[in-house]
């Protein structure tokens, strides 16, 4: 018990939030070295802010750690943007705060949508992109046709707040519910996964052509999750892309992500000067 509450003690003090839009809050989390080089974390769409634990090979090679939740996620307000290209103006509030003049991003699964609008806003700030597992191109109507799952434009929030309960929750048990991946998703009736599941299908506000920064992006070729052509062909959008196809593998887990940091980033982390 001792453990546990210094655990959560520390959990609390690397928890801060800043406003934005007058009223909203957008929390976010630090981890790592302050002075380190910062990386933007993106999460996907079952996560927690709280769950530092997979970024602990990044804390060990001192970087600057910075998990974001997106609006509904946690603690941050559940603020329906109107497209995904809001969110880098939403990011820009902590930008300011944090005083950032350079910073790389990580987006895994759903965030990689969001990974590229911060890219696409602030090119001379992104360093590099890593995108492992990411969502695709979605707006693009050819990638679009690839995607296996329904898709319904015109659906309200509360729509798809119905369908991320049944899809991702439909048997939750209270032990469930002491995840933090779990309990931040579900919080605000799943508005965090409700509103990307409609963003990700409209105009993002941007293309992907307009995203300059290096992208290096690592895809299973065995992902049931996102199919690995419509990664391929979203990787073709992005000027500066490099992909890297996995034969092996799954769409996430700890030891994926872990092993892509280590594979992919590490000559930019655990050798800074490089």
């Amino acid at each position: 018990m001792v453990l546990l509450d210094k655990l959560q003690a520390m959990e609390q003090n690397m928890l801060h939030a800043v406003q934005y839009n007058e009223s909203q809050t957008l929390s976010y989390a630090e981890y790592g070295d302050t002075h380190g080089y910062p990386i933007l974390i993106q999460h996907g769409a079952i996560a927690s802010i709280r769950d530092y634990e997979l970024f602990k090979r990044l804390i060990h090679w001192r970087a600057r750690v910075l998990c974001i939740a997106r609006p509904g996620y946690g603690e941050s307000s559940p603020y329906q943007m109107q497209n995904i290209a809001e969110w880098a103006n939403i990011i820009a509030v902590l930008i300011d705060e944090l005083h950032l003049t350079q910073f790389d991003i990580l987006g895994m699964s759903s965030g990689s949508p969001y990974s590229y609008a911060i890219g696409y806003k602030f090119p001379e700030k992104v360093r590099n992109i890593y995108i492992l597992s990411g969502t695709p191109a979605l707006y693009d109507d050819k990638i679009l046709s690839s995607w296996p799952y329904p898709v319904n434009k015109h659906a309200s929030i509360a729509e798809m707040e119905q369908v991320a309960h049944d899809v991702f929750f439909p048997n939750v048990s209270p032990k469930d519910l002491t995840r933090n991946d779990i309990s931040d998703s579900m919080r605000n009736n799943c508005f965090g996964i409700a509103l990307d599941l409609k963003l990700r299908y409209m105009d993002w506000g941007f293309t992907l052509v307009e995203v300059h920064a290096p992208v290096f992006m690592q895809h299973c070729k065995q992902d049931k999750t996102v199919p690995v052509v419509t990664a391929v062909m979203t990787s073709e959008l992005l000027p500066h892309c490099i992909l890297e196809l996995k034969e092996e593998g799954q769409h996430f887990s700890n030891e994926v992500l872990d092993k892509f940091i280590s594979e992919v980033m590490a000559n930019y982390y655990k050798h800074p000067n490089m």
